[in-house]
């Protein structure tokens, strides 16, 4: 039995409903009966596909997991034999898109990807401390700052210390981090590009201090800014604000997260923009997250392939079908 087979033995909370494996079943037949010659080639030197990562009933397990997630937010399972929509083609991307190796989603690896031509402009945020082990560092062993703590893999793994911390805090740091997603469970969703490189902890400084940092995701697709989101008290009210490649707003919301009032552009937006699309560019499709600081610096936070896995709702179709043309690269030629 594979190993995806044993974990939804062997391990009920990893559910998979039989109409998502039936689904994943018939769209890979129907794929591999299109596009056979584009699926059995080899990736791209130094690259890799989640279809060369898992053995094909893990495969099947991956994409079924994944279906059941679309589903759910979406209200329809995703096609991969005929992507339409902006995530389908997300979707689409977890199984048959070339991806770089070393993989992009480790988070003390970002500063790889940073192009010579824009090293001058943005730099990576550089860990203090780091740990193949869910463990802290002593308090004598790091200078008295604000902190994240964070898992080099995956999404929404980090908490906020402050330290010098005291034993009580540390031992609920520990017992949270340790609940953080395992391996086999992100596997099991599809996102396998998180682990092909070996786990590691870390602490980072916050690089604005105790409060929230001012953050803007840029989403790349074919190496063009599709849309801008700006993230503002993540930690506290998170407010999400869109606009286009030019900073203009963009009515537009996922999953009805608050929104707060648009700002004029940054005066370093142009600069962010050169950045990103530096970095995106490499990839078929990526975000790529940045904090802008106080005295106009900016840090690269993280490389994100599949944002929410898929899962975010845009409230205007119109500019799904917008961004999902954009996109149309991420699948087999037609």
């Amino acid at each position: 039995m594979s190993f995806m087979g044993k974990l939804q033995r062997y391990f009920p909370l990893v559910s998979v409903s039989s109409s998502a494996l039936s689904h994943a079943a018939i769209e890979m037949h129907t794929v591999y009966q299109r596009y056979a010659d584009q699926i059995d080639r080899p990736p791209k030197p130094d690259h890799l596909r989640g279809v060369d990562y898992y053995d094909p009933d893990d495969l099947r397990y991956a994409i079924a997991r994944g279906a059941d997630i679309f589903r759910k937010a979406h209200g329809v399972m995703p096609s991969l034999s005929d992507p339409k929509t902006y995530n389908e083609k997300l979707f689409w991307m977890k199984v048959f898109c070339d991806i770089p190796q070393p993989s992009p989603g480790n988070k003390l690896a970002v500063g790889n990807f940073v192009p010579s031509q824009v090293a001058h402009l943005v730099s990576p945020v550089k860990p203090v401390w780091l740990s193949d082990e869910i463990s802290l560092p002593r308090n004598e062993d790091v200078p008295p700052v604000n902190y994240f703590f964070k898992a080099n893999y995956g999404s929404g793994n980090q908490l906020r210390l402050a330290f010098p911390i005291s034993e009580n805090t540390r031992r609920r740091a520990l017992s949270q981090a340790r609940r953080w997603p395992r391996r086999r469970d992100v596997e099991g969703l599809g996102e396998w590009w998180y682990h092909t490189y070996p786990k590691e902890y870390f602490l980072e400084p916050s690089v604005s201090d105790a409060g929230s940092p001012n953050e803007f995701q840029f989403t790349v697709l074919g190496g063009r800014i599709g849309f801008v989101q700006h993230i503002r008290d993540r930690f506290e009210s998170y407010q999400r604000n869109l606009y286009d490649r030019n900073f203009r707003p963009l009515k537009l919301n996922i999953d009805s997260t608050a929104q707060g009032e648009f700002i004029p552009a940054p005066a370093e937006f142009a600069a962010m923009c050169k950045v990103a699309e530096a970095i995106g560019g490499q990839f078929k499709y990526a975000r790529v997250d940045l904090f802008l600081l106080e005295n106009g610096d900016l840090k690269l936070s993280e490389i994100t392939l599949c944002p929410g896995n898929c899962s975010g709702v845009f409230d205007d179709p119109d500019l799904d079908r917008k961004f999902a043309d954009m996109a149309e690269d991420l699948t087999f030629a037609r």
